[in-house]
């Protein structure tokens, strides 16, 4: 983990100060000014994220995010399944199912796709939860 964040003019950086790790933003000055600093500890910058809905906080909604994430993940294997049967397991002899076998493959591959999304952001929590 690299201890200071540049980004466009302000600069966060871990320091030490008496008591314990704190974090330390830095914005440069205009011609006129010292640069201005503020020293927070970690917390007070989440709370100040949190209050402002930059971050979540409610853990209630990231319960219901993992209940509607492994449910869309569940109805994904489903519609694959569906879908893989009829294409290779229906009567096609005796009845059109052109319609039905093109329709449900269109629908798992939409559920494929938003399935893809919470992967990504699966993948990104775990990396975020591991380092930190």
């Amino acid at each position: 983990m690299t201890d200071t964040l540049t980004h466009h003019e302000l600069t966060a950086e871990w320091v030490d100060d008496n008591r314990g790790r704190a974090i330390l933003l830095t914005q440069p000055a205009d011609n006129y000014d010292d640069p201005g600093t503020v020293l927070m500890h970690p917390w007070q910058l989440r709370a100040v994220c949190e209050q402002f809905g930059i971050i979540a906080s409610d853990p209630q909604a990231a319960k219901t995010i993992t209940t509607l994430t492994r449910r869309l993940n569940l109805l994904r294997d489903r519609i694959d399944f569906l879908a893989d049967y009829l294409a290779n397991h229906s009567d096609s002899k005796h009845a059109d199912l052109s319609y039905e076998q093109t329709y449900a493959t269109a629908t798992a591959d939409i559920a494929a796709e938003y399935c893809i999304e919470l992967d990504t952001v699966a993948a990104q929590d775990s990396t975020v939860q591991t380092s930190g």
